[in-house]
């Protein structure tokens, strides 16, 4: 099969990193295959900040895991036991996980430019996969900086308030043992 369909099927939500910062050439590239997603009409309006300061991405990580409201545990198969998530250990405090890297992604409240945020995350990941990084989506980016030290970090970041966050991603190199196999769900395809 395609080597890129094999890495798209073996990618996983990683969660517990080592300490060390990925090198500028990966961290480059992974970069370059989020700015190549599909953008809508070519706008290509999202923008990627990357975040290597471990104290602002531990305060951030906590800001947003503040933001975190418990759901049920509707439609989950199994829970994540290696590489758990905030959903399933209430004692973790930050929502990236101690990552060494954290991208966050804004896009222009003008549009409706979430469907095109989520593209370019999926595009980092599978990069980030192939180069041997693991990674995490983590949502709740719009509630993290909507407080006023979140609204006080995009303003040191150069970004205006026309921006807004969509997500997070958080990278780094695999501590402990991969996700088990994932289970794909029955019935999630309906051919008409």
């Amino acid at each position: 099969m395609n080597e890129i369909v094999e890495a798209i099927k073996a990618r996983r939500t990683i969660r517990k990193y080592k300490p060390e910062q990925i090198e500028e050439e990966k961290l480059d590239a992974i970069l370059a295959a989020g700015l190549h997603a599909p953008s809508i009409g070519g706008r290509q309006a999202s923008i990627i900040v990357v975040c290597q300061n471990s104290k602002l991405n531990e305060e951030l990580g906590r800001m947003n895991r503040l933001s975190f409201e418990f759901p049920p545990n509707i439609g989950r198969i199994t829970r994540n036991t290696n590489q758990p998530g905030i959903n399933d250990d209430a004692t973790i405090q930050s929502a990236f996980y101690n990552a060494p890297t954290v991208l966050t992604i804004f896009a222009q409240k003008t549009y409706n430019l979430t469907g095109e945020s989520f593209a370019v995350a999926e595009n980092i990941l599978v990069a980030a996969h192939s180069l041997g990084i693991g990674g995490c989506i983590v949502a709740r980016a719009i509630e993290t900086f909507a407080t006023k030290r979140g609204r006080q970090i995009q303003i040191n970041w150069g970004l205006g308030f026309e921006y807004e966050a969509k997500l997070h991603i958080t990278l780094g190199y695999l501590q402990g043992e991969p996700p088990k196999d994932k289970i794909i769900r029955e019935g999630r395809i309906i051919r008409v």
